[in-house]
């Protein structure tokens, strides 16, 4: 096997020796490297100093040395009043994946359809939820199948749909929704990053009319925070009481409550994350469509779907998505290789997250001195 640190060796023995990358770093590796990290999906701009102040407070305070409300009462109650909703349509939680597991479990054994291409949490949530998978294809593009597409592939009583999807980075059009709510028994969506969107619409105010519905929210992602887990289910407030029957609430820690009052009170720092990415985001896409077999497509969250796969008569410095992505990751930037992603139909695609420009630039400048040609 060849050496990392081989001088000599070919970038091919090297993609072979390389290791995977881990899903998070050692804590006492993490002042010794200067990865950035493109595919971390969570708010570019960076938690607001508000929070850092507020947890800083809590521990000198001694906070972390009670036990946290299971129920998440204080949490529920700001989130509630922020979205002009009750306690009761809140369920507090750590991750979307958990919350997903969680309300899938809630209902009897069934088909359930994904609309694809999607994260394999979803096929993992439900699968462990111990659902049967259906998933829903749109054969024009990457965007959510619609209900009236979906409906002709099979038979399923639940969906779970993202808004935007992921990694496709597209929204989910409200009628589209609307039309799967009248015709299944339970909707899951996932609006982890509604907020880091171009003109994105949160589908929350339906939950009132349709108690079929149920919407998760990742306020980690949201706030650029994604080392303390914080999110939230957002339902009817008898499709909560369902839910919790199989909740336990055994993971959640002190965060929530200390950070409640500050989740709703970000109006501005929402509306700069918004001002940021509406000229971010076409800015990246532009960009990465210019490099050398590097095709992407629309994005409408801060994420995009990229695929390499050059010609043949192209002479590049790599071959494969494998190889540019090892290579990145050798010159200290991490990107989703989206290697076996259900509802891809090949192993060439990659997704980047959009970050702050002189981070987006440094990024661009790699990969073009990877991918250029060969002298």
């Amino acid at each position: 096997m060849a050496s990392l640190f081989n001088k000599s060796a070919t970038l091919r023995e090297t993609v072979a020796a390389l290791p995977d990358k881990p899903v998070a770093m050692p804590y006492d590796m993490r002042a010794e490297v200067s990865w950035i990290d493109f595919s971390n999906r969570s708010n570019p701009l960076g938690a607001p100093k508000s929070f850092i102040q507020e947890i800083h407070t809590a521990l000198v305070d001694g906070e972390h040395t009670y036990v946290p409300d299971r129920d998440g009462r204080a949490f529920r109650h700001a989130v509630g009043s922020f979205l002009h909703l009750e306690p009761d349509n809140v369920l507090f939680g750590t991750s979307a994946t958990q919350l997903i597991t969680y309300a899938a479990c809630a209902f009897d054994y069934t088909t359930v359809g994904v609309s694809v291409p999607c994260p394999l949490s979803y096929e993992t949530a439900i699968g462990n939820a111990g659902h049967s998978i259906l998933p829903l294809i749109n054969t024009v593009s990457f965007a959510p199948a619609s209900a009236h597409d979906a409906l002709e592939q099979g038979s399923f009583k639940g969906v779970v749909l993202g808004n935007p999807t992921y990694p496709s980075s597209r929204l989910l059009p409200r009628q589209s929704l609307i039309q799967y709510l009248d015709n299944l028994d339970w909707v899951i969506v996932d609006e982890s990053n509604i907020e880091l969107t171009i003109s994105g619409e949160s589908m929350v105010d339906l939950v009132g009319d349709y108690p079929n519905l149920i919407i998760v929210r990742n306020a980690s992602t949201a706030f650029g925070m994604p080392g303390i887990p914080l999110c939230y289910i957002v339902a009817h407030k008898e499709m909560i009481a369902h839910i919790e029957q199989f909740y336990a609430g055994a993971d959640i820690g002190m965060f929530g409550e200390v950070l409640a009052h500050q989740l709703v009170a970000q109006t501005s720092y929402i509306e700069t994350t918004h001002e940021f990415l509406d000229k971010e985001i076409p800015w990246m896409q532009c960009m990465l469509n210019l490099l050398p077999g590097v095709n992407i497509f629309p994005a409408e969250g801060n994420y995009v779907l990229c695929e390499f796969n050059p010609a043949p008569s192209m002479k590049l410095g790599v071959r494969n998505t494998s190889e540019l992505v090892a290579s990145l990751q050798l010159a200290g930037f991490l990107v989703d290789d989206l290697h076996d992603t259900p509802g891809l139909p090949h192993n060439n695609f990659f997704c980047v997250a959009v970050r702050l420009r002189e981070e987006n630039e440094r990024l661009l400048e790699a990969m073009r001195s990877i991918i250029k040609a060969n002298d």
